[in-house]
């Protein structure tokens, strides 16, 4: 977004800003800290990134309008649309934090992400993203995920469709993923996985973000006879697979996706053809009686009262930024309230020792520590019903991960 000045409007400013500062014996800006988010609103993944973007851009809003944290302090976010581009991620990174002077960032994408990883460690930027990529956070440093990694949903839904599986014989699965960090995160873990818990792997086909087309790729996994099919996407692309799997008659075939894979609009782009459709979701979802969801509603009514309905994307940025501007408190606090010692050091230490810490039902409880850079690692099965998520199972935990993940290896 960009603001243009005239001349004498940055006169006036100028002025106005020499007499408060006179009066008051600071600029207007001291009792703020700086923000940085990344977010995609028209790229790619824009389907499920404009959500993910309200949900931060309100919460931020609502506590600067309820007086900011601390005594009076106001968190200022800088964000930009990089257009899932990761040159464009790295740009702004560099914008953020040699102009901006923020203290800490809210990112998005898996590719950019792990671009940044060396990058927020050197400048002691912490970084909590819409990515959940396994990559981020083992070893652990300065990433942060709300939730399980991609590697630990894959795993859920794998020990979900083992547990519930009631044949002789293994199920066969197949993987469908776009070729991105993204889309890839998820094939070591579920090739090491299915050898672990006995699933037969059958088959690895790539379907792209945007695609709406995707006949060749269901023909080979009706072919290889896959009983059970994870997609490592997000709406556009699993509701194109959906169509064709209806098309080619797959309705005995269970289509699993991970979180960025469900929602209403998946629906509203496949009809009937999610019949058979389930996911996993570690957020609460617009169905739920829970006062995260109430609040959520409250915030999308204040801020966007034309929007009757929100993806579980929304509450994702809700708890991104509920986490964050925790963090940011906690190291306020840890500085005796002065907003102009919170560094990235202070909010990164302040992330470690997070424990507890409650955001309402949207997530499981958030517990960092260390060594664990995921704050809530449980997740729920859910479906969709005459169009709406709904939940399938009860609140279940991830699977142990394995040490060559946690050693980076993977």
């Amino acid at each position: 977004m960009q603001v243009k000045f005239s001349i004498g409007t940055l006169l006036t400013a100028m002025v106005f800003s020499a007499i408060l500062f006179t009066n008051c014996g600071e600029s207007p800006s001291a009792r703020e800290i700086n923000m940085g988010a990344i977010f995609d609103l028209t790229g790619p993944t824009s389907d499920v990134g404009w959500h993910y973007a309200d949900g931060i851009r309100n919460y931020v809003q609502h506590i600067n309008e309820s007086g900011g944290i601390g005594n009076g302090v106001k968190i200022n976010m800088s964000w930009t649309d990089y257009q899932y581009k990761i040159p464009q991620a790295i740009s702004a990174y560099a914008k953020f934090v040699k102009q901006d002077n923020v203290v800490a960032i809210i990112g998005w994408g898996t590719g950019d992400s792990e671009a940044l990883k060396t990058k927020i460690v050197n400048d002691q930027i912490p970084y909590i993203s819409a990515s959940f990529s396994q990559h981020l956070v083992w070893p652990p440093k300065y990433n942060f995920l709300a939730v399980g990694s991609y590697a630990d949903q894959v795993r859920m839904v794998m020990k979900y469709v083992r547990d519930t599986w009631d044949k002789d014989r293994a199920p066969r699965m197949a993987l469908i993923y776009n070729d991105s960090g993204y889309g890839r995160s998820v094939l070591v873990p579920a090739r090491d996985y299915a050898k672990e818990i006995g699933i037969d792997l059958v088959a690895e086909e790539i379907v792209g973000l945007q695609d709406l087309e995707a006949t060749a790729q269901m023909l080979r996994i009706k072919e290889a006879k896959a009983d059970v099919v994870f997609m490592q996407e997000t709406f556009t692309a699993t509701a194109t697979v959906l169509k064709e799997a209806k098309k080619h008659d797959m309705q005995d075939v269970v289509f699993a996706g991970n979180y960025w894979s469900v929602g209403r609009k998946v629906f509203e782009l496949a009809g009937d053809a999610t019949e058979n459709f389930i996911g996993i979701m570690p957020f609460a979802i617009w169905s739920d009686e829970s006062p995260g969801i109430t609040f959520a509603k409250e915030l999308n009514k204040k801020y966007h009262p034309d929007i009757e309905y929100r993806e579980p994307q929304y509450m994702a940025g809700m708890a991104n930024a509920m986490i964050m501007v925790r963090a940011i408190e906690l190291a306020l606090e840890n500085v005796d309230g002065d907003p102009a010692k919170v560094t990235g050091a202070e909010v990164y230490k302040a992330f470690s020792g997070m424990k507890n810490y409650e955001t309402m039902g949207i997530t499981g409880t958030i517990d960092y520590g260390p060594d664990e850079r995921r704050g809530s690692r449980k997740g729920r099965i859910v479906s969709i019903k005459d169009g709406e998520v709904v939940t399938v199972s009860d609140w279940i935990d991830a699977p142990p991960v394995p040490a060559s993940e946690m050693k980076g290896d993977e």
